[in-house]
């Protein structure tokens, strides 16, 4: 009798237990064959299981066979999965890939081989396969809008020139010399100025007094008498051209406070209100990119400064003459 009761049992409650599953899709009661998964989810059918598979993030077909994962998304070949991702340097299509961080703190695809070039002097992403005369590395986004024709360079010095001008009221009648360099001269000429931490150099502004002295009986100085001055702004080749305007905003700024200012005493708040006026320049061009990336720029000079300018302009209800008046 027990070797009865102990086979019967099984065969008792095993139809009881199929009556009680329940399809992990429909809800429908399950009968007979069904589907389960590696998981095991119950399934009626296979068109009920097909529902739950993941399609392909690049041409939406179901993943049945076992599939391509890269950054938290499935496909259904390599084929898709390189043809979804491309690489921010080259453009290529990849199927392995390395990740950095751009200038904005934003995660960037690279692939293997860019990620073992050098770093473009510009946007300080990997991948510069380009080297300009003067040794500095150029991605292929930033050569492509640079700036060669020295000609170009002097069209868009005089339209940033007349527009600051025109929004902002700044000198526009005396003389400013534009020096287009390579970085060698730049660092000779720049070599006592602050350089801003982990990021490039691309231009300087130079302004002096010109005097001729009057001497008396003894040959000794009498007075000085001012005769003249000297604005150089000196800046590199081959900027791309959004940053180029940017720049060049930045060192008319700084004209325009030795002009009605003087020297600034505070390193930080000139070339934070610099940097504050080259954003509000970019705004009105639509060029926002830069502008974040002063807002989340750690140097201490020119990162900090810019903050401070441009908290203390929003306090003088964006009254950037008031501001200005700071510096004194």
């Amino acid at each position: 009798m027990k070797t009865i009761c102990a086979f019967l049992l099984p065969a008792l409650f095993f139809p009881l237990i199929l009556s009680a599953l329940e399809c992990s899709v429909c809800k429908k009661r399950v009968y007979g064959k069904y589907v389960v998964s590696s998981n095991k989810d119950v399934f009626c059918s296979r068109k009920c299981f097909r529902k739950t598979l993941p399609r392909c993030a690049k041409c939406s077909k179901i993943c049945e066979k076992q599939g391509y994962t890269l950054m938290e998304k499935v496909f259904c070949s390599r084929k898709c999965m390189q043809n979804f991702f491309h690489c921010a340097s080259c453009g290529k299509g990849m199927s392995r890939i390395i990740t950095f961080k751009d200038e904005l703190g934003k995660k960037i695809l690279i692939c293997p081989q860019c990620s073992s070039a050098p770093r473009c002097y510009f946007c300080s992403l990997p991948g510069a396969k380009t080297t300009l005369p003067d040794k500095r590395n150029i991605c292929r986004k930033c050569n492509s809008s640079a700036v060669r024709d020295p000609e170009e360079v002097k069209q868009i010095f005089n339209t940033v020139r007349k527009n600051m001008h025109a929004w902002f009221s700044f000198d526009n009648t005396h003389r400013i010399e534009l020096n287009i360099v390579l970085l060698p001269e730049l660092e000779k000429l720049s070599a006592e100025l602050h350089k801003p931490e982990g990021s490039r150099q691309l231009a300087m502004m130079r302004y002096q007094e010109l005097f001729k002295q009057k001497l008396n009986l003894f040959g000794k100085v009498k007075e000085e008498i001012k005769t003249g001055e000297l604005c150089r702004i000196y800046v590199l080749s081959h900027i791309p051209r959004k940053l180029l305007s940017d720049t060049f905003a930045h060192e008319l700024t700084h004209d325009h406070l030795r002009h009605n200012i003087g020297k600034v005493k505070n390193l930080a708040d000139e070339e934070g209100f610099c940097e504050l006026t080259a954003s509000l320049y970019n705004a009105k061009t639509g060029n926002l990119r830069i502008n974040r990336q002063k807002e989340v720029n750690p140097d201490k000079i020119y990162g900090e400064g810019f903050r401070k300018m441009r908290k203390l302009y929003i306090e003088n209800g964006k009254n950037l003459q008031k501001t200005m008046e700071y510096l004194r």
